[in-house]
């Protein structure tokens, strides 16, 4: 006699067993800021990396654990939140991942953005820095008060960089000339839209990224519960005979056993970025007593001392990036400047962090002086402890900030685009699933969304790409926004209503790749190069794409 099947927990008990479990990971974590032997510093930053682990193994164990179970049973719970969740999320998944996707290209193709680019950058002593903070502050005197980060130029991006909080805390960015310091132009690439998607679904940042971070986590869940589908799923994997499994079923086991560790990484760490409104008061109130500036001033090297209104003279930027710190100096003698963070400049309570990044994962590092000059901080992450190297590495690695720069960005565009593609296997695994079971119409709705997303986010930065190659369009943020929610909303509603839409959707993507070079070089005068050649061989690569894998029955 067989045993009987474990019975199902509805979705709202599972979601009610996962809070349980945030609540149990969230007393581990104090207890771990509270009781570790070790600097404030590093018990609130070894408490913070640990926070979603815990969560995510807490929440899998009391999930899948029932006393007196059946043999078996826990495999097959955890197999049915991988297919309740993923199905649920997949759409979101396909969005987060492909948004990522798009925000690499964004920092890769930084460049490639500005039609009219300079060629060289000079060398750091000589751009003018000093001089574009002056001009700045002439130009717009509220800056005194505020803060501004100034980006020196380099061979990625040859020209000097200006972020700051405009009225509304607007962020605005302004380019500079790296030999006169001339006024380039003001705002972001098209491509700011996508990444900013990624990291705030171009929302409120609090709300935008508490979602995105209960999101990395429930795709945390999904990614683990995954390894529960198949008793033999890793057999299933490297045997020789002919699979039970249909295609779509292994490849969907193939590419998610080969980007697990990635999506891992990216899920925990995008969860600790999102979540900072859980973490930030577990950690702070056990290891420093709830003294967040203290906290944000030893991990983040964010000093911000009260605003004094007293005007004294401004020690000018170049002395202060020559002047290093001997932390810095034993440690990071090759790093190069990344950014120069100026706060209160010209005024008593002014201070200057420079902040220097060099090719390795653990090579950063910053010093802060003192509007006259004294050194308020050094710090180089190779000679910090454990868990500050851990935490500050573990964004460094979501954020692909490491290494060389064309092997980082090749291999996170094509991780990203892998896990785009196991997104909707998945989808198209569940419609299959949902059509065996009689759910006709839930199916063929499930498929219409999943020809939606996937066409429709690659349109939408498609049609970013196209923007950028007109130098009169190229900076227009706001345009840049309404081009693509346009271009995405389209696509989904004709997603939705036509049942030629993959057809349509497919051949307007080719047309927008195959048009970004054509009008780059009539309209600005762009000579193709290797990004212009990599659109035209995709856009010849989906030419050759039928319509049935867009559609799948």
């Amino acid at each position: 006699m067989t045993a009987p099947a474990p019975r199902r927990s509805g979705a709202r008990v599972q979601v009610g067993l996962v809070v349980l479990a945030g609540f149990a990971a969230s007393a581990l974590t104090w207890l771990i800021a509270c009781a570790w032997p070790d600097a404030p510093a590093e018990r609130a930053t070894i408490a913070s990396v640990a926070f979603i682990p815990l969560w995510t193994v807490l929440a899998l164990a009391v999930v899948a654990v029932r006393r007196r179970a059946p043999a078996g049973s826990e495999r097959r719970r955890l197999f049915a939140v991988h297919r309740g969740l993923g199905g649920a999320l997949a759409l979101a998944a396909m969005v987060v991942f492909g948004s990522g996707v798009g925000a690499v290209a964004d920092r890769a193709l930084a460049r490639w953005q500005v039609a009219l680019a300079p060629v060289e950058a000079p060398p750091l002593a000589e751009q003018p820095l000093d001089a574009v903070l002056a001009d700045l502050l002439t130009a717009r005197p509220e800056l005194v008060r505020g803060e501004l980060a100034i980006h020196p130029a380099s061979d990625h991006q040859p020209w000097i960089q200006v972020d700051f909080f405009g009225p509304g805390r607007k962020p605005v960015r302004l380019d500079f000339d790296a030999r006169t310091g001339a006024p380039l132009a003001q705002g972001r690439g098209p491509l700011w839209v996508v990444r900013e998607l990624h990291r705030r679904l171009l929302t409120n940042p609090l709300l935008g990224e508490t979602v995105l971070g209960a999101l990395g986590l429930a795709l945390a869940l999904i990614l683990c519960t995954g390894l529960a589908a198949r008793r033999d799923w890793l057999r299933n994997l490297v045997r020789r005979r002919r699979p039970a499994q249909p295609l779509a079923m292994r490849v969907h086991q193939w590419v998610g056993f080969f980007t697990l560790p990635a999506a891992l990484l990216w899920a925990w760490t995008g969860a600790l970025l999102g979540l900072t409104l859980i973490v930030v008061p577990i950690v702070g109130g056990a290891a420093y007593g709830g003294d967040r500036a203290a906290l944000m001033r030893d991990v983040l090297a964010s000093d911000r001392p009260p605003l004094v209104d007293t005007a004294i003279a401004r020690p000018t930027l170049q002395t202060t990036i020559a002047s290093g710190c001997p932390l810095v100096a034993e440690h990071l003698a090759d790093a190069e400047v990344h950014r120069v963070l100026v706060r209160h400049p010209g005024l008593a309570s002014g201070t200057v962090r420079v902040d220097l990044e060099g090719g390795g994962l653990l090579e950063r590092g910053s010093f802060t002086r003192a509007a006259d000059g004294a050194l308020r901080d050094c710090r180089a992450l190779p000679a910090a402890g454990p868990g500050l190297q851990a935490f500050l590495g573990a964004i460094v690695l979501h954020y692909g900030e490491w290494g060389p720069a064309w092997f980082v960005d090749l291999a996170y565009l094509l991780l990203g685009a892998g896990l785009v593609g196991l997104s909707w296997l998945g989808g198209v695994l569940l419609a299959r699933r949902r059509e065996r079971d009689g759910e006709t119409r839930s199916a063929a709705r499930l498929r219409r969304w999943l020809i939606g997303v996937g066409l429709g986010l690659p349109l939408a930065t498609a049609a970013l790409l196209l923007l950028s190659r007109i130098p009169a369009l190229a900076r227009a943020e706001d345009l840049a926004v309404r081009v693509f929610v346009a271009v995405f909303v389209l696509a989904l509603l004709l997603a939705r209503t036509f049942s030629r839409a993959p057809v349509i959707l497919h051949h307007a993507l080719v047309v927008l790749l195959v048009a970004v070079p054509i009008v780059g070089w009539l309209v600005a005068g762009v000579q193709p190069g290797l990004v212009e050649a990599v659109l035209v061989v995709m856009a010849l690569g989906l030419l050759g794409v039928r319509r049935r894998p867009l559609a799948p029955v």
